[in-house]
């Protein structure tokens, strides 16, 4: 189980390499992913699917969304806590 700063820097990667979406340098947990980075329904697939393969996760369809993902930190603690789950 990785620790919620390297689950943060992880996200981070996804966010700005892979989705190639313009994230500050100083990202904060308070971050909202659809107003503040500009994330949209398509995007939140890929970075579901990124979440995924990144930290051996599955994602229930019904948990994808804007309620569950909505800030940067919240991101961080459902992958956090699925980890532990799987642990």
């Amino acid at each position: 189980m990785e620790t919620r700063s390297q689950i943060a820097e992880k996200l981070k990667g996804i966010l700005a390499e892979d989705l190639e979406l313009n994230v500050p340098d100083d990202l904060q947990e308070s971050a909202l992913l659809y107003e503040d980075l500009n994330v949209d329904s398509i995007v939140m697939l890929q970075l579901v699917v990124y979440l995924e393969e990144y930290f051996g996760i599955v994602v229930p369809e019904e948990e994808m969304g804007p309620d569950t993902f909505k800030t940067v930190g919240m991101v961080i603690d459902y992958v956090a806590n699925l980890q532990g789950a799987s642990a």
